[in-house]
């Protein structure tokens, strides 16, 4: 399909659209899910450490597990971790829905849901992402990794939109999961279909070794160290977000808790927007510049939201902070992987999944500030934590080129200027 150019170019792959229309669905019913568990929690008990207690669970499991699965994901065959990793929160999301349409939920019944869920993601993310460089190559697959983040954008669009009508109708929100997990039927039929690619030959070593020569591989190299610390960081603060929303709706805004559709939609739109452009410019000179930009508009974001005065004024700040997450996140992730060899793309996802995993850990830890302090200086807090780490994002790259331009000029070779992307 030659029509499929610039930031859609590696959609032109029928396996690869095949491959990201299951994983946009998926996601949709994974967001979804994480989107309502804080609400959920703050339902039942009216803490702000319950809603971030609830989503401990996925912490734990991707941080403490998926360097593991990376270490898998560069030695397997990457199809049947990724539907296992699909099936288990298929399950998790069926049972969780019952257990809310019978009403014996329970925080820690929600914590061990997500626990679940965040071990099937240990070992999907990496396999996932690393499938993606099998399915279309090298040549296409910086652009192949950002076209994730858009599915992912895309499914930060759907999900809130469809918590709003469903969880309004007589789906309430125990039908609303029985709906996610009906997802799946389409989902994995999707994945069993697609070709059991060969990984990359190499020595088969221990997983210890292996997972500490990953480790080793992104410190040396500066610009991977600067890209993983930055995604972690940038992670860890902007999901905050949906630990925080459930507090600031029910205690400053006289909203219910639930009331996160809107607020969720804006931010969702504005990041699918703002990336769409993205995908064809992360190999350019552009791309570090963006990255940057990115991070302090998100830091931007969470200071007009503590600050909003209204629901409305809740749902506007949503619009920088949406467009400043996602865009920093499909940069980073699309220069993470394509400045990484391809038998360490599951050990280098796995690394920045732990992220994800930390900012699971810490959502407890962001409540009971609120808690403590207001959610409203929490959420301020979180903002400058955003501009400090995008300030030594952009102070470790300037560190790493100049030592680059160094090198280069004591060797005396006058190659090929370093690319900026």
């Amino acid at each position: 399909m030659s029509w499929m150019t610039g930031s859609f170019a590696a959609l032109g792959h029928r396996n690869y659209r095949f491959f990201w229309i299951g994983s946009m669905l998926a996601t949709t019913a994974f967001m979804m899910s994480f989107m309502l568990v804080p609400s959920v929690a703050f339902e039942i008990t009216g803490s702000n450490a319950a809603a971030g207690l609830a989503q401990m669970g996925s912490g734990i499991g991707m941080f403490a597990i998926s360097p593991i699965g990376g270490v898998i994901a560069d030695r397997m065959r990457k199809k049947p971790l990724v539907f296992i990793g699909q099936a288990i929160p298929a399950c998790v999301i069926l049972v969780t829905g019952l257990l809310i349409l019978t009403d014996v939920i329970t925080v820690p019944m929600l914590s061990i849901a997500t626990l679940i869920m965040g071990l099937g993601f240990a070992f999907m993310g990496p396999a996932r992402q690393a499938w993606v460089g099998e399915l279309v190559g090298r040549e296409l697959f910086p652009n192949a990794v950002a076209l994730q983040q858009i599915a992912q954008n895309v499914s930060q669009v759907a999900a809130p939109a469809l918590i709003a009508v469903l969880v309004g109708t007589f789906l309430h929100i125990g039908g609303t999961y029985l709906f996610m997990a009906s997802m799946f039927a389409v989902v994995l039929p999707i994945t069993a279909w697609l070709p059991n690619t060969e990984p990359p030959s190499s020595t088969r070593r221990s997983v210890r070794t292996e997972l500490l020569a990953g480790l080793g591989y992104v410190w040396r190299d500066g610009r991977l160290r600067t890209l993983w610390l930055g995604f972690i960081g940038i992670v860890v603060c902007g999901f905050a977000f949906q630990t925080l929303l459930p507090g600031l709706l029910s205690e400053e805004l006289g909203r219910k808790p639930t009331d996160v559709g809107m607020i969720f939609l804006a931010l969702a739109v504005a990041g699918l927007m703002a990336t769409i452009p993205l995908a064809g410019l992360v190999r350019t000179r552009y791309a570090w510049p963006i990255l940057l930009g990115a991070g302090f508009l998100m830091a931007l974001g969470f200071v007009l939201l503590s600050q909003a005065p209204s629901y409305l004024a809740a749902i506007l700040a949503g619009i920088p902070l949406g467009i400043g997450r996602s865009a920093f996140m499909l940069v980073d992730n699309a220069l993470l992987m394509s400045n990484a060899e391809p038998a360490f793309h599951g050990r280098v996802m796995s690394l920045a999944m732990m992220g994800f995993g930390s900012q699971a850990l810490l959502a407890p830890v962001w409540g009971a500030l609120a808690d403590a302090f207001g959610v409203r200086t929490t959420l301020l807090s979180v903002g400058l934590a955003a501009a400090t780490v995008s300030a030594m994002v952009g102070a470790s790259y300037i560190s790493v080129r100049r030592a680059e331009h160094a090198a280069r000029a004591a060797s005396g070779s006058s190659g090929t200027p370093v690319p900026t992307a």
